[in-house]
C-alpha cells in the first residue's frame, strides 16, 4: 500500500493515474492541494491512499485531511502521523469488518499512541490534530471526522456540510477544539454515509481554506473549476492570497473528489 501526500513543493504529486480498468480512477477523480504561509511549518496534511485494484474492490479509496494543532513542528507531527495511519492501515482490516468499524479502530488506535505520547512529554507541546477522513466505495461515502477541518458535498448545484465543528462555541475560543486526536484517552468522532450519485463533488478542507474564503466563494470555485486538481490549486491558491492581504497565518490545504458517470444511481 502507498500513499499520495500534496505538499507545498509539488500539489501535482497528489494526481492519481489509473492503475487498470478495476481501479478507482475509473470512477473517482481527484485532486489535492497544500500550502504554509512563508515563513511557518505547514501543519496541515492532505493526502489520498493509492489502492491496487484488489484493494479498491475490498476496501475502496480513502482520502484524508489533518489540521495539527501544537507548536515547535508537533501539530505537524501529529497531523502527519494521522494521515499516515489511516491511509495505510485502513487497507490491513478485515474485510468482514466493514469501512465504519475499520475506520473507528484505526483512529482509536491512533489517538492511543498520540496521547501516551503526549503523557510522555509533558513538557513540549502536546501533539494534536483534527482530521477528516472519506472512504469511496463502489456507490457509496463513508465519512468519518474529529475536529475543525471539514467535508462538503456538492450535488446538482447546491452544497451540504456533511460535518460539524468541534470548537468551544465561545468567539476568544473558536479555534480550540473540543475533540482532536491526542487529547483525550477517551476519542468520541462522528460517521456519516450515503450513496454516490453521477457528478457528485467531496470537498475536504482544513480552516484556511473553508473559513478564509466562506461557503459562497467555495460554491462558486467549485463550479468553476470541473478537474479536482485544478479546482484544489484555485482553492488553496485563493485562501493565501486572501490571506496575504489580512495578515492571516492559516495553512491552507483541500482535496476535491468527483463522482464519473461509473457509478451507478
Amino acid at each position: 500500500m502507498t500513499t499520495i501526500e500534496a505538499d507545498a513543493a509539488d500539489p501535482s504529486s497528489a494526481v492519481p493515474g489509473s492503475s487498470g480498468p478495476a481501479s478507482y480512477a475509473d470512477r473517482l477523480a481527484v485532486g489535492c492541494s497544500s500550502l504554509a504561509v512563508p515563513g511557518k511549518w505547514n501543519e496541515d496534511r492532505v493526502g489520498l491512499a493509492n489502492p491496487t485494484p484488489a484493494e479498491w474492490r475490498s476496501h475502496g479509496l480513502a482520502v484524508a485531511v489533518a489540521d495539527g494543532i501544537g507548536g515547535d513542528g508537533s501539530g505537524a507531527f501529529a497531523a502527519a502521523v494521522a494521515l499516515r495511519t489511516i491511509l495505510r492501515d485502513y487497507y490491513a482490516t478485515p474485510v468482514a469488518w466493514g469501512p465504519r468499524k475499520a475506520i473507528d479502530r484505526v483512529l482509536r488506535a491512533c489517538n492511543d499512541w498520540l496521547h501516551g505520547q503526549n503523557q510522555r512529554r509533558k513538557d513540549t507541546d502536546a501533539a494534536l490534530t483534527t482530521l477528516s477522513v472519506v472512504v469511496f466505495t463502489q456507490d457509496h461515502y463513508h465519512l468519518a471526522h474529529v475536529g475543525d477541518t471539514r467535508v462538503y458535498r456538492f450535488r446538482d448545484g447546491g452544497a451540504k456540510q456533511l460535518t460539524t465543528d468541534h470548537c468551544w462555541p465561545r468567539h476568544d475560543l473558536r479555534h480550540v477544539p473540543k475533540r482532536a486526536l491526542g487529547l483525550d484517552s477517551h476519542l468520541v468522532v462522528d460517521y456519516a454515509d450515503g450513496v454516490l450519485l453521477p457528478g457528485d463533488t467531496f470537498l475536504l478542507a482544513t480552516d484556511g481554506v473553508w473559513e478564509v474564503l466562506g461557503d459562497r466563494q467555495l460554491g462558486e470555485t467549485v463550479s468553476e473549476f470541473p478537474r479536482p486538481q485544478a479546482c484544489a490549486d484555485a482553492l488553496v491558491a485563493q485562501a493565501m492570497d486572501r490571506q496575504s492581504r489580512y495578515m492571516g497565518r492559516n495553512d491552507a490545504s483541500c482535496a476535491l473528489i468527483t463522482v464519473g458517470a461509473g457509478i451507478s444511481a
